[in-house]
């Protein structure tokens, strides 16, 4: 028998072997890389003790898997060798004999999984880190197959964690709320750099677009919900780092190309309002991953990921603007105050059609260096990503007034006015990019990890709307709705129905609308670490430092036009559409056509919205940590602290009087904050972890929220459920960070080699100085305004619990299937101050009381092939308070279902068919008063979404 030249040949030789069908093998902390088999096979051994017998020829010119975490010797074994010709003829704990399968079994075996090879390798590596890890982790690995959705975001991934809430852009996640917590006090990393983020289009917010990244440029995502010293500082939701796709990943070449076509349900008014390049259903993409290893020992690797997508996204909206009157028919302000009739009143009926069309294009490549006899190895990567849109939206308002023969099925009230408008050109487009380094040195107890990168983000919008209105005489309508369960109204009928086709519209608001904002994030990292790897016993110690310069602008500019011109019949259209809630089809406005030109500028307007919007912003940020351990066989004791200290200065326009003076405010500001941490983790026997941690966070302020100027809007941007028709937004430059304590606790138990295991997690937050928006009244000129001003609370807590489940290969009915399923539990509440008086909230901004998340997957090896659904509730939350106390505005209960079914074609060549929102459960916001009554004020309707795939593998 030929046997490779190893460390552990001599023993073999050597030895005399007993073996026994019935050994089990033990649980060993593992750190094995991706590399040639009879290395792996020679870490293996040392870090297990386990001898290997094999001959030379059947494992020399093999490559196995990288593998890293706690598991069982044999599952470790096994996944290393997944997918190759080798199989475990004989285990008894002390040897292990592998020998190749003979060539009619590894056809066979190849056949049953070859879609399965990569996603296992990531399911237990996912699975591994989690257990294996110091703090609280819940990780997702990518799987090109199950992943489902055309777009197969990290947002979209992210949805089926325990704890992790959806906010979402239409029809898809685009941010994720952790554990109720806003999304701007997550941190978002990648390979531990942080990822610059504009926030939502282009206001300076700390949530990062998720919805903009792809799952194929990453091989894992974690999301760290209990912190350490190593961590940043500035999470109090949790940390999302995404973990890079390596080379190394795969066993030689590798190669993933996913051609799709996607149709779309809801053509809506698409084609039919005057826009240039609308499509009503079909769209089409391709995405696909590259990846080998080269050089005399393939210490060279390098994965290509590049992706183009184009999916139309038309939708239907109803919005619902109310007024309120007591039972002797007086107008109230609020349905909270003694005496409301029970009844809403509408005071304006409004619905919008949007064509829509978003295109996402963009790559990422990797080059990494691994040499096999040496303590180095480094890796530079580097992405870019736009995400665009040609949305065109068309707008009818009617407002109305006098109310009679009100019931709670609907009533009949005068037509005060008409508008028509259309917004057209708005492209809402966010590029991405990054180049980040990464430079490690590992000596025996000793690791010193040098990071570096540069992301930024960039958005650019510009848009032309033009509204006109005409006011009608002795013309009324009939609705419906307003009643206690059916809070929405909706027109049923009108007198003179086509009365709008012969009156005067004249021209009310028009404007042409350009913005962009970039955000710049250089950053730097040193972190060094001694004994405190996973087979490391007693003291330990790591240390570190990273610096990071946010720096963030915004320049928009808003071209606003004297009206009251008579809009000639000419930029009309006729179409036969309705839009929703409107009994009759109304004419649209053509502003493609619309020469905006032959308007008179209005310089005094156009000065103070292109300058208002404007500002800068540039934090530096220095942390340094200490990290004390302490490790037994059983017990991990971990000590920190670390320093966050922050300097940051703003500019934003002088204004007074409303009036913009030229000059520039500038304001510097700054804090440090030392936050302490303990962890403690203890293995129990029988597969079982606990883990106990406290530790303090902050939230950074958002860069608008301590640097935006006064800014004035009115008219159509007025929030549906509001009582007033224009607000004033402004900075506050005197906000303070939030300083959180977060507690936490989850015991997990690991079963079935590490292919399943359940998980149950308690935390508790509190947090000082939390940020809210206040609103209040304010009359200037005769005219009443909401101002909006964000401002710090007293203090908010929030506590939960946490319940997930996983488990590969269960066997029923002699199928096999995957199963995953999780829910969590809330309840929150702030303290703040509204004017003299202490208000109380029962929940945090985006905090659901319930989540539940599942997914189950057929398995059907005799196509090659499988059947997975996947389904998302989350319960309503709050997104903003009003201006009187109890006032809030939100997001209703949303459930998402997902189907997807594939098979093998011929070799090399699969077929997959995704429907998406299988139940046809729509979006919707909700407003109302704690305690008391809550409305629905929009509806929201996308329709469903299709997908066919051709798949080369």
């Amino acid at each position: 028998m030929r046997r490779f030249i190893c460390p552990f040949s001599a023993i073999l030789l050597g030895t005399s072997l007993y073996f026994s069908d019935a050994a089990r093998a033990a649980t060993h902390q593992f750190d094995i890389p991706a590399e040639n088999a009879p290395d792996a096979l020679s870490r293996w051994q040392k870090q297990c003790g386990i001898g290997v017998l094999a001959k030379g020829a059947d494992v020399e010119s093999l490559r196995f898997h990288a593998v890293r975490g706690s598991m069982d010797d044999q599952a470790a074994l096994r996944m290393m060798m997944q997918g190759s010709p080798l199989f475990i003829e004989r285990f008894d704990g002390k040897f292990v004999v592998i020998v190749r399968k003979s060539p009619k079994r590894e056809t066979i075996v190849r056949k049953v999984k070859g879609t399965e090879d990569v996603f296992a390798i990531g399911y237990h590596n996912a699975l591994s880190h989690k257990r294996a890890s110091d703090v609280v982790v819940d990780s997702i690995a990518y799987d090109p197959i199950q992943t489902l959705g055309g777009a197969s975001s990290i947002a979209q991934s992210l949805v089926l964690l325990p704890g992790v809430t959806a906010i979402t852009d239409g029809d898809e996640p685009r941010y994720v709320s952790l554990r109720g917590i806003s999304p701007d006090l997550n941190h978002t990393s990648i390979d531990g750099i942080a990822l610059a983020t504009v926030g939502e289009n282009g206001t300076g917010a700390r949530r990062v677009n998720l919805q903009n990244i792809p799952s194929d440029m990453t091989a894992r995502t974690d999301i760290y919900k209990s912190f350490t010293a190593e961590q940043d500082a500035g999470a109090i939701g949790g940390v999302v780092d995404l973990i890079p796709m390596s080379a190394y990943d795969h066993k030689g070449f590798y190669k993933f190309i996913d051609a799709d076509a996607i149709y779309s349900t809801l053509a809506g008014i698409a084609g039919k309002d005057g826009a240039k390049g609308g499509t009503p259903h079909w769209g089409q993409g391709v995405k696909g991953i590259v990846s080998d290893q080269f050089g005399k020992d393939n210490e060279f690797g390098i994965v290509l990921s590049g992706r183009y997508q184009y999916r139309v996204r038309n939708s239907s909206k109803t919005f619902g603007y109310s007024q309120y009157y007591n039972t002797a028919g007086q107008a109230i302000n609020s349905p909270a105050l003694p005496g409301w009739n029970g009844l809403l009143t509408p005071s304006r009926f409004q619905s919008a059609d949007y064509s829509d069309a978003i295109t996402n294009v963009g790559g990422s490549g990797r080059f990494e260096w691994r040499p096999t006899r040496s303590n180095l190895q480094a890796s530079v990567m580097g992405w870019a990503y736009r995400r665009g849109e040609g949305n065109t939206g068309s707008y009818d308002t009617m407002y109305t007034n006098s109310v009679t023969h009100q019931t709670g099925a609907g009533g009949r009230e005068k037509i005060g006015s008409v508008y028509l408008s259309q917004r057209t050109g708005d492209t809402w487009q966010r590029d991405s990019y990054g180049v980040l380094g990464h430079l490690e040195w590992r000596s025996r107890q000793s690791l010193l990890s040098l990071k570096a990168g540069y992301t930024w983000e960039t958005y650019a919008n510009g848009e032309r709307y033009l509204e006109a209105r005409t006011y009608p005489t002795n013309q009324s309508l009939t609705y419906g709705g307003g009643g206690p369960n059916n809070n929405m109204t909706y027109i049923t009928g009108y007198d003179q129905p086509g009365f709008w086709n012969n009156a005067v519209f004249k021209i009310d608001s028009a404007d042409i609308y350009a913005e962009r904002a970039i955000e710049k994030l250089p950053t730097a990292r040193l972190d060094y670490s001694w004994n405190t790897g996973k087979s490391d016993r007693g003291f330990g110690v790591a240390a570190g430092f990273e610096w990071r310069e946010m720096s963030i602008s915004r320049n928009a500019s808003e071209d606003m036009f004297n009206t009251g011109q008579v809009l000639d019949p000419k930029y009309f259209l006729h179409p036969d559409y309705t839009l929703v809630g409107f009994a009759k089809p109304l004419p649209v406005i053509n502003v493609s056509g619309f020469p905006f030109s032959t308007l008179p500028l209005n310089a005094a307007q156009t000065a103070y919205y292109s300058g208002t919007s404007d500002y800068a912003y540039q934090e530096d940020l220095y942390d340094g940590y200490v990290s004390l351990r302490y490790r037994l066989p059983r017990t991990v004791i971990i000590a920190g602290v670390r320093t966050d200290a922050v300097n940051y200065t703003g500019w934003t326009p002088q204004i007074s009087n409303s009036m913009l003076t030229g000059a520039t405010t500038v304001t510097h500001g700054g804090y440090l904050n030392p936050l302490p941490s303990v962890d403690v983790i203890h293995h129990f026997p029988y597969a079982v972890n606990l883990h106990a941690s406290f530790s303090m966070t902050v939230g950074r302020p958002n860069p608008s929220q301590l640097a935006a100027a006064e800014y004035i809007s009115c008219g159509n941007t007025s929030t549906p459920g509001s009582i007033t028709d224009c607000s004033i937004s402004m900075g506050n430059p005197n906000l303070r960070p939030r300083r959180a304590k977060n507690f936490d606790i989850s015991v997990d138990k690991y079963f079935n080699n590490n292919n399943g295991f359940v998980s149950l997690a308690f935390f508790d937050k509190w947090i000082k100085d939390d940020i809210y928006t206040l609103s209040s009244f304010q009359t200037i000129n005769n005219q009443l305004y909401t101002v909006n001003r964000p401002e710090n609370a007293n203090g908010s807590t929030i506590m939960g619990l946490e319940f997930s489940a996983t488990e590969r290969n269960i066997r029923f009915l002699h199928q096999v299937f995957d199963l995953s399923a999780n829910a969590t539990w809330m309840n929150g509440s702030m303290q703040y101050m509204f004017g003299t008086q202490m208000a109380t909230t029962h929940s945090l901004i985006n905090q659901p009381t319930v989540l539940a998340n599942g997914a189950v997957t057929w398995k059907i090896p005799q196509i090659d092939g499988g059947l997975r659904v996947t389904a998302n509730y989350s319960g309503g939350y709050v997104t903003s308070f009003g201006a009187t106390p109890g006032l809030y505005y939100g997001f209703g209960s949303l459930f998402t279902m997902n189907l997807a079914f594939w098979h093998r074609v011929i070799p090399h060549l699969m077929f997959k068919y995704e429907l998406m929102n299988v139940a046809d459960q729509q979006p919707y916001n909700t407003y109302g008063y704690e305690g008391h009554v809550s409305f629905i004020n929009q509806y929201q309707y996308y329709g469903r979404g299709a997908y066919f795939h051709v798949i080369f593998d």
